[in-house]
């Protein structure tokens, strides 16, 4: 486990399969930790952020998959945060009976400039977070590093088919929505960021496909 600040007051807790994130002064003052893990990380997760960054006043779910949520229970017991949950997130709710405060929707903006950018596909309720004021998307599971896959770093792939619950097509086409965002630095849960034109690549691997909006 380790943690490492990847942007101004962006910090990534790397753990064994996957990464959760934390924001500090989003708004001022306060400390967000956006994704908690597998069930297995959550005595580590807890552990860290009160060491590292004294707890947190916010927790912020991306989707409904156990490797994100996972750690939630831990998370909540240990700090009280308020808890902010894609609306349709049916993994969270079918696996803990833990009051939500705030479901949200594509286009919510929360305090300290996090917007929600739902991209449906790999899970009905899949969202990744636009920092507007920094340029940067936290993409949850709407796209990971290409070295996930084999491929060499610095490029971006949606999820691999066998773990899309709705369909692989519409994880596909649906990407087209981060084109609406004015994005320069991609930060993923799994693999490796990217920090150059991610648009670009992302836009050259969709490059003469046609797509249909679902949302």
């Amino acid at each position: 486990m380790s943690v490492t600040e990847l942007a101004s007051d962006v910090y990534a807790i790397q753990f064994e399969h996957v990464r959760v994130f934390v924001l500090q002064d989003r708004p001022e003052g306060t400390t967000t930790l956006v994704d908690a893990g597998f069930p297995s990380d959550g005595p580590e997760l807890v552990e860290t952020l009160r060491e590292e960054f004294g707890g947190i006043d916010q927790l912020i779910l991306t989707h409904g998959d156990e490797g994100h949520f996972g750690g939630t229970p831990e998370v909540v017991d240990a700090f009280d945060p308020e808890l902010v949950v894609p609306g349709g997130a049916r993994g969270f709710h079918d696996a803990f009976d833990i009051p939500v405060d705030k479901h949200v929707s594509h286009g919510d903006r929360l305090e300290g400039g996090i917007e929600v950018v739902r991209v449906p596909g790999h899970t009905v309720s899949n969202s990744g977070l636009y920092l507007v004021d920094d340029n940067v998307f936290i993409a949850g599971d709407v796209l990971e590093g290409s070295d996930r896959r084999g491929l060499p770093a610095g490029y971006l792939v949606p999820p691999a088919e066998q773990f899309n619950d709705l369909s692989h097509a519409q994880a596909e086409r649906n990407l087209v929505t981060l084109f609406d965002y004015d994005i320069e630095t991609i930060l993923v849960s799994h693999g490796s960021h990217v920090y150059e034109q991610p648009l670009e690549k992302l836009n050259d691997w969709l490059l003469d496909r046609e797509w249909d909006l679902e949302y």
